[in-house]
C-alpha cells in the first residue's frame, strides 16, 4: 500500500514574513500534529526548532520542499488557541510569525544549531543504570566529559550523523545536559529532605526495645525519634509516610537526627519539588466591606453581558480583595486565572497575598526567572491532567492561577476563565523592543475572547482609552470610591521650588515643608517614600568653563554618572567609561555633576537624616532575582525608614505605615513632549499619592514643582479625574488623536544618517497617496541615534472604522516597494502599532 505524502507549514524563529513548507518523511506520518516542535533546516546549513502550523498534501510552488529533520515531541507544546493568538498578534502588530514565536516560547524549548551543550553539574551519572541511556546518548555524554561544551554540529560530526538534535532533546528530558546559555542561571532543582522510619521498626516490640536502648545510651536521639513518631501519628506535616526533616529540626538537635540516619533507624531521601510551589498559610481572605461587596456584585452581573469590566477604584479601596473573590468564583467553575501586572516588583506583595488564600495553586511567570524555571511552568500549565493532592510525586502540581508580567500571556492555557489586568493604565504593559511591539492589556482582551473568559481591568487612574470605551459602552464600568480602611487618605501640599530656591531655603533636594514632614514622620516611627523618575547620581556632567557635556559614542544622549560604580553610563546601550579628569573640549578641570538621580538623593538624605535607615529601589539596586522581595520585605517589616525610588515605588505597592510621600521634581513628568504627557503625569502623581495613608493614619503628599498652578497638579489636588479626562478628550478629538484615531509609527533605521533622511522622505512619498495629510513627519525622535543607528519616524493617524487589513496592506506594499527600489542599502523599517 502506497504511503501518503504530507507537507507541513512550519513557523521558524526568524524574522521572515511567511511560514515555510517542509515535506514529511513517511516514518513521521503517524507523529504529525499541529503544535509539536520539529527540527528543520533553514538556509544552507542551520537547524532550527520550528512549530507545526498546518498539515496538508500540497507541495509548495516556486521552491522544492526540504524534509523535516525530526519531530521532537510526543504531544503538542503549543495549543490550537495559542496559534490563533499568535496569528492575531502577528497581524495586528505587523510582526513576522517567527518574531511572535520567539517572544512566546521560552528559550529552553528552542534548540538551534548555534547553541552549546554542557553536562548538567547537578546530574549524578554514576548512580544511574547503564540502560538509562542509549548507545549514542552515552557517546554524547563521553564527548561532553572530555570537553567543557560542544555545539550541535560538533556532536553530529563526532557521531557521524546528520543531526544530533533528537538525541540532545532526549538528554534534556532526562536532565543530563543543559544548553550553554542556561548554565548562567545556575539552575538547581529545589530539593526537600524527608525522613521515614526504617521498615524493621514497624514492629512495635522492636521499636520499644530501640527506644529503651536509646534512652539509656543516647537520650537526645531518643527525644528526636519520639518527636518523629509524634508527628507521624498526629499527621502534622505528614505526606504519606514521610516527614519533612525541617519540621523535626524545629524541636530536636541536628546531631541527634544525623545519628539516627547513620544508624539506619531513619531513612532520608530528597524529593524535587517545583520552585514555585508554596505552602498554604493560615491567613484568611479579608471580609469584603459593604461597598466592595456592592462592586463585586456589579462585576458579577456585568460578566453576564460578556463585556470587559473596568474597575475604577481609588488607591487603597481594596481592589485586590475583590480580585481574590472573583478568582475563588473562577476556580469553583474549574477555570484557570491569569493575573497580569505591569511590573515584576508588584509580584512580591501580590504573590504573598494570593498564596495566603490559594497556596500551591499560584504560579509566577516573568523574565527574572531562568529559562529552566519558565519551561517548568510552561509544561505545568500545558498538562491539564496533573492533580493537586499534596502527595510527594515527581509530577508537578497544576497551577490554576498565574501571576505575571506581559509575557505570561503566551502560556498554554487550556481552560482560561478569568483575566485580571491590574494597573491597566500602565505603559509598562507595552512591549517596545524587540518586535512584536504588543500591548499586553489589549492583547489580553483578544485572548479572553478566544477562551470566552471574563476580563477585569483595575486602576485608580484608568487609561483614557479605557475610560472612553466605558463611556461608549464597549466596556462596563464599576466604581469603588472609598478607601477600605476608614480614617486614611491623603492631603496634598504643593511646594513651589522656584520660590524656595530663590529665597535660598532649599535643604539639598528638599523644600522646607517636605523636610519638616519627613522629620515629623520619623519622630512618630512612620515611613517615607520619595519619588524621583531618574536613576543614577547625576543625569549629566558639565564643564563649568565651556558647558561641554560628555555624550555616549553610540547614542545621542548624555552619559549619566553612577557614583556607586564610579562610571559614566549610557542607559540606552550600556556604554560605560570612567569620569574624565578634565574637559575633553577645553581641558578645564572644573567638571560638575548636574541634576538629581536616585543615587544623589540617597546621599543627600543620608546626610540630612543620619539616624534614618534609607534604601533605594531602582533598576540598579534590583538587578538580582530576589532584590525586589528583599527590599519590600525590609520596608514592610520596618527595617527601612525612607525608601527612595523611581516609578517602581509608584505602582500598586501596599505599605500601611507610610504617611509621607514626596514627589521631588514633578516638572520632569509634566513637560515631556508627548500628546499623552498630561494624562501620564496625572496618573503617575495620583499613583504616587496613593502610596500614603493606606491605613487608619492620614497621609500627606508633597509635590515639589516650579509650576504650582499647572492644570494637572490642580486636578490631582481636587481629585477630579473624570472632569480632567473629559477636558483632554475634547483636545484629542480636535487634533484627531486616540481614542478618536489609531496611530502607527514607522521608523526608518540605518547606520547612515544621509540614508535615513533620504529613505524616510521616499517612504512618505509612497504612503502619501493612501493616507494624505494624516501622516506626520518624517521627524527625528527625542533620541535620534541609539547603538550607532539613526532613527527617523513617520506617524500615521488612521480612521478607527477603516478595515485593519486594508491599512496594513497599503503600508506593507509601500515598505516592499522601498526595499525593492533600494536593494543594496542596508536599512530596516520598524512598525509600532498603538505606540505609547
Amino acid at each position: 500500500m502506497q504511503k501518503q505524502t504530507f507537507f507541513t507549514d512550519v513557523i521558524v524563529p526568524l524574522g521572515v514574513p511567511n511560514k515555510y513548507t517542509y515535506r514529511v518523511p513517511y516514518e513521521f506520518n503517524e507523529q504529525l500534529q499541529i503544535g509539536k516542535r520539529v527540527l528543520v533546516q533553514f538556509g544552507k546549513s542551520r537547524i532550527y526548532t520550528g512549530i507545526i502550523y498546518r498539515i496538508h498534501e500540497q507541495a509548495p510552488e516556486g521552491y522544492e520542499a526540504k524534509y523535516l529533520e525530526a519531530i521532537l515531541d510526543d504531544a503538542p507544546v503549543v495549543t490550537d488557541l495559542q496559534i490563533k493568538f499568535w496569528d492575531w498578534l502577528a497581524f495586528y502588530y505587523c510582526a513576522n510569525p517567527g518574531d511572535v514565536m520567539t517572544a512566546a516560547l521560552p528559550s529552553g524549548l528552542k534548540l538551534s544549531s548555534t547553541s552549546h551543550i554542557q553536562l548538567n553539574p547537578e546530574f549524578n551519572l554514576e548512580e544511574l543504570d547503564h540502560s538509562f541511556f542509549s548507545e549514542r546518548e552515552h557517546a554524547i555524554i563521553d564527548a561532553l566529559q572530555a570537553s567543557d561544551n560542544l555545539g550541535f554540529d560538533e556532536l553530529a560530526s563526532l557521531l557521524g550523523i546528520k543531526s544530533a538534535h533528537p538525541l540532545i532533546n532526549n538528554l534534556l528530558k532526562k536532565n543530563a545536559i543543559v544548553i550553554y546559555e542556561e548554565i548562567k542561571d545556575k539552575y538547581k532543582p529545589k530539593l526537600i529532605s524527608y525522613l521515614k522510619l526504617n521498615e524493621e521498626f514497624n514492629n512495635e516490640n522492636k521499636l520499644r526495645d530501640l527506644l529503651d536502648q536509646l534512652e539509656k545510651r543516647a537520650f537526645k536521639q531518643a527525644e528526636a525519634l519520639l518527636y518523629f513518631l509524634h508527628l507521624s501519628k498526629t499527621g502534622e506535616t505528614k505526606t504519606n509516610i514521610w516527614i519533612r526533616k525541617s519540621e523535626i529540626l524545629k524541636k530536636t538537635e541536628n546531631g541527634a537526627l544525623t545519628s539516627l540516619i547513620k544508624k539506619n533507624i531513619l531513612h532520608e531521601e530528597q524529593f524535587e519539588t517545583g520552585r514555585l510551589l508554596f505552602e498554604k498559610s493560615n491567613s484568611k481572605n479579608k471580609q469584603l466591606s459593604s461597598q466592595q461587596q456592592q462592586s463585586y456584585n456589579e462585576i458579577k452581573n456585568e460578566f453576564n453581558e460578556n463585556k470587559p469590566v473596568l474597575l475604577h477604584g481609588v488607591t487603597g479601596s481594596g481592589k485586590t480583595e475583590i480580585y481574590i473573590q472573583l478568582i475563588i468564583d473562577a476556580l469553583a467553575k474549574g477555570k484557570e486565572v491569569l493575573f497580569l501586572i505591569p511590573e515584576i516588583a508588584l509580584t512580591t506583595q501580590l504573590i504573598t497575598r494570593l498564596r495566603a488564600v490559594f497556596g500551591e495553586l499560584v504560579g509566577v511567570y516573568h523574565s527574572r526567572f531562568s529559562e529552566n524555571e519558565r519551561v517548568e511552568i510552561w509544561n505545568n500549565i500545558l498538562n491539564p491532567d496533573v492533580k493537586v493532592d499534596g502527595t510527594i510525586s515527581k509530577e508537578k502540581n497544576k497551577y490554576k492561577i498565574v501571576l505575571g508580567a506581559r509575557s505570561s500571556l503566551f502560556l498554554p492555557f487550556n481552560n482560561l476563565g478569568l483575566i485580571i489586568i491590574d494597573e491597566e493604565h500602565d505603559s509598562s504593559f507595552k512591549q517596545h523592543d524587540p518586535t512584536p511591539r504588543y500591548n499586553a492589556r489589549d492583547a489580553a482582551l483578544y485572548l479572553a475572547a478566544l477562551h470566552k473568559a471574563n476580563v477585569v481591568m483595575g486602576s485608580a487612574t484608568p487609561a483614557l482609552e479605557s475610560f472612553y470605551n466605558a463611556d461608549q459602552k464597549k466596556f462596563s464600568i464599576v466604581r469603588l470610591q472609598n478607601q477600605f480602611v476608614k480614617g486614611g487618605g491623603t492631603d496634598v501640599e504643593v511646594c513651589d521650588m522656584k520660590f524656595f530656591e530663590q529665597s535660598n531655603q532649599m535643604k539639598a533636594c528638599l523644600t522646607p515643608p517636605l523636610f519638616l514632614g519627613i522629620e515629623a514622620a520619623l519622630r512618630k516611627k512612620e515611613q517615607v517614600i520619595l519619588f524621583q523618575n531618574r536613576r543614577g547620581f547625576a543625569p549629566y556632567t558639565e564643564c563649568k568653563q565651556c558647558a561641554h557635556v560628555p555624550h555616549c559614542i553610540q547614542c545621542d544622549v548624555s552619559l549619566i554618572y553612577h557614583k556607586q560604580k564610579e562610571k559614566l553610563t549610557c542607559h540606552y546601550c550600556g556604554y560605560t567609561v570612567s569620569p574624565p579628569k578634565t574637559c575633553s573640549a577645553c581641558g578645564s578641570s572644573q567638571l560638575h555633576f548636574k541634576g538629581l538621580g536616585t543615587e544623589k538623593i540617597e546621599e543627600d538624605i543620608e546626610i540630612l537624616f543620619p539616624q534614618a535607615k534609607i534604601a533605594r529601589m531602582d533598576l540598579d539596586s534590583t538587578r538580582s532575582k530576589y532584590a525586589y522581595k528583599q527590599l519590600i520585605d525590609d520596608f514592610e517589616s520596618g527595617h527601612i525608614d525612607i525608601l527612595i525610588g523611581t516609578q517602581m515605588v509608584t505602582k500598586g505597592l501596599d505599605f500601611n505605615n507610610v504617611t509621607v510621600v514626596g514627589i521631588l521634581n514633578a516638572d520632569s513628568i509634566l513637560n515631556f513632549p508627548d500628546f499623552r504627557a498630561f494624562e501620564k503625569a496625572f496618573q503617575l502623581i495620583t499613583q504616587v499619592r496613593g502610596r500614603a495613608g493606606r491605613s487608619s493614619q492620614k497621609g500627606k503628599v508633597f509635590i515639589q514643582t516650579s509650576q504650582p498652578k499647572h492644570i494637572v497638579i490642580e486636578n490631582v489636588i481636587s481629585n477630579q479625574l473624570e472632569n480632567f479626562y473629559k477636558d483632554i478628550l475634547v483636545e484629542r478629538q480636535q487634533y484627531n488623536y486616540p481614542p478618536f484615531s489609531r496611530l502607527m509609527e514607522l521608523s526608518v533605521v540605518s547606520k547612515d544618517l544621509n540614508e535615513v533622511n533620504h529613505l524616510s522622505h521616499e517612504l512618505l512619498m509612497l504612503l502619501k497617496p493612501h493616507f494624505g495629510n494624516t501622516i506626520l513627519g518624517p521627524e527625528f525622535p527625542l533620541v535620534p541615534k541609539i547603538k550607532n543607528k539613526y532613527y527617523k519616524c513617520l506617524l500615521i493617524k488612521t480612521n478607527r472604522k477603516e478595515a485593519a487589513a486594508n491599512i496594513r496592506a497599503k503600508i506593507n506594499e509601500a515598505i516592499i516597494n522601498l526595499h525593492n527600489k533600494y536593494k543594496k542599502w542596508n536599512f530596516k523599517i520598524q512598525i509600532d502599532v498603538d505606540p505609547v
